[in-house]
C-alpha cells in the first residue's frame, strides 16, 4: 500500500456510538453465591482475579488494562472491584482490599504486547480491512477482535450505497484551510487510523488565534479517544 493510497475520503464513514464502552460495567454479578469469598469474608485472590478476567475478557498490557471494547480506565476498574466487595457483604477495609485486588488483577491478567495489523482499522462494531482502492468500499467484518487501537466510532457499511457528503464538516474546513491543506489534513487523519508509522509524518497547524484550529483537536480526540 503506497502513501497516496492512505488518503482518507472526505470523512470516515462512521457515526459516534450511542453509548461508549466506558458507560458500561465491564463485569456482571449474577452469581447467587460467589466462590471467591468464604463465609468468613476471606477473599481468594486468584479465584477473584480469574472470575473478574473471564467476565470482562480483561488483559493487562504495558501497564494498561484492555477489554474487548478497548482501553479501560483504572479508576473504573477499582470502582467495579469495590462495588463487588460491597455487594457481597465486605464492609471493612474496602479501599485497602480494592487496591490489593487491583494489583493482583494486573499480575493475573498480564499479557504480552499485541502486534497490531496495519491493514485493519478496529471500530466499535467490527473491523475495517484496508484492502480497497480510493472510492471503493473496503471489506467490513462485523465482529470485534481484541486489540489495543480501537476507534471510538461505529462504521456504517451502507454509507457506500448512497451519495454522502459531510457538508457541515467540510464547510468548517473550507472556512479554516486552503483546499490543498484540507487534502493534507484528510490524508493525515487517514494515516492516523492505521497502526503504522511508516510514513514518518507529523502535522503542524499554524495560524492566528480564534480561527478554529483547536476544534480539529477536539474532533481528533473524539475520534481516537485520546
Amino acid at each position: 500500500m503506497t502513501e497516496k493510497e492512505k488518503t482518507a475520503p472526505n470523512e470516515l464513514a462512521a457515526t459516534s456510538s450511542e453509548q461508549s464502552s466506558t458507560d458500561k460495567s465491564i463485569i456482571t454479578n449474577d452469581d447467587k453465591k460467589v466462590k471467591w469469598l468464604s463465609d468468613e469474608k476471606k477473599i481468594d485472590e486468584p479465584l477473584f482475579c480469574k472470575n473478574f478476567c473471564e467476565r470482562s475478557e480483561l488483559r493487562y498490557i504495558d501497564g494498561q488494562f484492555y477489554s474487548i471494547d478497548g482501553m479501560e480506565n483504572h479508576t473504573k476498574i477499582r470502582s467495579e472491584i469495590a462495588r463487588l466487595l460491597e455487594a457481597n457483604g465486605v464492609t471493612s477495609g474496602i479501599a485497602k482490599k480494592t487496591n490489593s485486588l487491583f494489583d493482583a488483577l494486573a499480575l493475573f491478567c498480564h499479557s504480552a504486547p499485541i502486534k497490531p495489523r496495519d491493514d485493519e482499522i478496529h471500530v466499535l462494531n467490527g473491523v475495517i480491512k484496508v484492502d480497497g482502492k480510493i472510492g471503493e468500499p473496503p471489506t467490513f467484518i462485523p465482529e470485534k477482535r481484541f486489540c489495543v487501537n480501537r476507534l471510538c466510532v461505529e462504521y456504517d457499511p451502507d454509507i457506500w450505497k448512497h451519495c454522502y457528503y459531510p457538508g457541515h464538516f467540510m464547510d468548517f474546513l473550507c472556512g479554516l484551510l486552503e483546499l490543498d491543506d484540507i487534502m493534507t489534513l484528510q490524508e493525515y487523519l487517514g494515516y492516523c487510523m492505521i497502526p503504522s508509522t511508516k510514513g514518518q509524518a507529523a502535522l503542524f497547524i499554524i495560524g492566528n488565534g480564534g480561527e478554529g484550529k483547536s476544534r480539529i483537536g477536539v474532533m481528533i480526540k473524539d475520534l481516537f479517544g485520546s
